[in-house]
């Protein structure tokens, strides 16, 4: 576990963003994994000068984050850990309940990659909203696409609009995805429920879903169960009627051409080309500019 570029740049984000880093805690102890260089040049490309010169300092509790949340604004940094061998503040497994004394305990929540890792996401969950305090943040950075065998889980933009929302205490103020490579554009994604279809996404890179939310409200969640947007609002025909949808049948010509007669490769690039004309997915204005 650990900040690599692009979540480094995600978690400057959330601080540019007016995000209260004063009572951080990261789930998992959290490697740096990048550069003195690089760390100065994002510091300063996200408006944050003094961050910068202070590279040293910030290396000096290196390979851990630690003086990073300090110099973010953290009083005592913390990491919570199933495990004492990268020596958390706090022993934990996320899969259980999380332990009383930390309820409302931090300002700021950061997932580096963590959640993927836990059976039991329902519980994580619950721990996050129980250990974060109203009007703190949660920040998630986990796998989407092409990370099988990483993790238990690879997650879906429209999980986390359903778990993450009003109903459950949150209110989402930023999800983006972005390919894990260094000059990787950010891409805000629609909430399906407001698209009225699903946001699907294929491609050949190991990509990033990066949320950012705030808990509005004291509530415990789940207290309606989430569903997908599309099963939880579509008028679902009659089974009778069912078979008597004959729309398969009737594709366009150049669909059943093209997946009769194009090999594999070309099929997926149609299928890329196609994804990006509907809107799903556009430019996030928090988004570095290319390398």
């Amino acid at each position: 576990m650990g900040f690599d570029l692009q979540i480094l740049r995600y978690v400057l984000d959330a601080k540019r963003s007016g995000a209260d880093f004063s009572r951080a805690a990261t789930l998992g102890r959290q490697n740096l994994h990048v550069e003195r260089s690089t760390f100065a040049r994002e510091a300063n490309r996200f408006g944050m000068p003094e961050l910068a010169a202070r590279s040293e300092e910030v290396f000096a509790s290196y390979p851990y984050v630690d003086n990073l949340m300090r110099l973010l604004g953290a009083d005592i940094p913390a990491s919570i850990d199933a495990s004492a061998y990268e020596g958390a503040t706090h022993i934990f497994d996320m899969n259980l309940q999380a332990p009383e004394a930390l309820r409302g305990a931090f300002t700021l929540v950061i997932d580096g990659g963590t959640l993927e890792h836990v059976f039991d996401f329902p519980r994580a969950v619950r721990n996050v909203a129980a250990m974060t305090s109203v009007g703190g943040s949660f920040l998630s950075i986990n796998g989407c696409n092409n990370f099988m065998g990483h993790g238990f889980y690879q997650f879906s933009p429209e999980l986390f609009f359903r778990v993450f929302s009003s109903e459950n205490g949150f209110d989402i103020e930023s999800l983006i995805v972005s390919e894990v490579n260094d000059d990787a554009i950010w891409y805000d994604v629609t909430d399906p429920a407001i698209m009225k279809s699903r946001v699907e996404l294929v491609n050949n890179a190991r990509t990033y879903l990066m949320m950012r939310c705030k808990k509005v409200s004291l509530v415990e969640p789940f207290q309606t169960i989430p569903q997908q947007s599309d099963y939880q609002e579509q008028n679902w025909l009659r089974p009778e009627e069912m078979m008597l949808d004959q729309g398969f049948l009737k594709r366009p010509f150049h669909q059943r051409l093209v997946e009769r007669y194009f090999p594999r490769p070309a099929r997926l690039a149609l299928r890329r080309l196609s994804q990006a004309t509907r809107h799903h997915f556009s430019s996030s204005a928090y988004a570095p500019r290319r390398l």
